[in-house]
């Protein structure tokens, strides 16, 4: 490839992207779709760092000097974990209609599906009309989340997580000096998604945390006590990212045990999906404690 992505894995949707890239055929609309951590928003912001300079941030060039923290001052940022309220769009459509200092106005939103249906609509408008030279580079964990309307206007790259060998063998690749252990760890908790693995690979706390969490799971499974349960959905309220880690590492369990166990395939088939349901809910704002309890009581 052309371009150093920083991404392990993905490389047919990077050669597809390359292709518009070197071509000049490029969509005015890009939606990167796939499960949360496997490097979407990483690949949204390289995409953003190429077009606003072709030697990728050279930092000598007239544009890559108005770089701001890594972000050209003709790329507009929309971030975070909050819905997306149509205020919030509006200010966009006004700082897209200025005056571009490049040869693109980028627009990078990261998890299109938290805009509210107030804020999509008035999106989709913009996204029909965009100004000359815009491109919308945006991503989203649950594509059934978007209105028809805004998918039917995109261009739509698809991510999906890679298999628990791939990423072992690319770890070992990329840090030969680490301990097979860790490796083997990083590739189970990660569940083939390639940014959660870079981010444990290279953060030694977040990969003790993982480890805490998948003991304390097979002590749940083991014991079925209900008190010690309860009080730990109030150890994992205190954190949304806590709340994430643990659903994460108990799929990663229960899956393991469903390859394994030929017995209990019902119950664990109902109890992934319980999984899903409860993070559906989450994203809801439902009652958390209450939503987390119930998951509890059918682990």
């Amino acid at each position: 490839m052309k371009y150093n992505w920083s991404i392990i894995g993905h490389e047919k949707q990077l050669e597809m992207i390359e292709a518009d890239l070197e071509s000049g055929n490029l969509a005015h609309a890009y939606l990167l779709a796939g499960t949360n951590s496997v490097g979407k928003y990483t690949v949204a912001k390289k995409i953003a760092g190429i077009l606003q300079c072709e030697n990728d941030f050279c930092h000598k060039c007239s544009a890559c000097l108005q770089v701001e923290k890594g972000v050209h001052l003709d790329t507009i940022e929309l971030t975070g974990k909050d819905s997306i309220k149509i205020e919030e769009v509006r200010k966009l459509i006004e700082r897209l209609s200025m005056t571009r200092q490049s040869k693109y106005k980028i627009l990078l939103i990261q998890g299109l599906e938290r805009m509210t249906t107030e804020a999509a609509n008035s999106f989709l408008k913009i996204l029909e009309e965009p100004p000359v030279r815009t491109i919308f580079i945006m991503t989203t964990d649950n594509v059934r989340m978007l209105m028809p309307t805004i998918i039917s206007r995109v261009r739509v790259v698809k991510f999906s997580s890679v298999s628990s060998l791939y990423l072992r063998d690319k770890l070992k690749s990329i840090y030969p000096d680490c301990d097979e252990e860790i490796i083997k760890e990083v590739s189970l908790f990660s569940m083939g998604k390639t940014g959660k693995a870079v981010h444990l690979m290279e953060n030694p706390d977040a990969r003790a945390d993982y480890l805490k969490v998948y003991r304390d799971i097979q002590n749940f499974l083991e014991y079925r006590n209900i008190a010690d349960r309860f009080g730990y959905v109030e150890n994992l309220l205190e954190d949304d990212a806590k709340v994430g880690m643990f659903f994460d590492v108990l799929t990663h369990v229960l899956r393991s045990k469903l390859l394994e166990n030929t017995t209990d395939t019902e119950r664990l088939i109902k109890t992934l999906s319980k999984i899903g349901e409860t993070a559906m809910l989450l994203r809801k704002n439902v009652n958390a404690r209450l939503a987390l309890e119930n998951l509890m009581l059918a682990i």
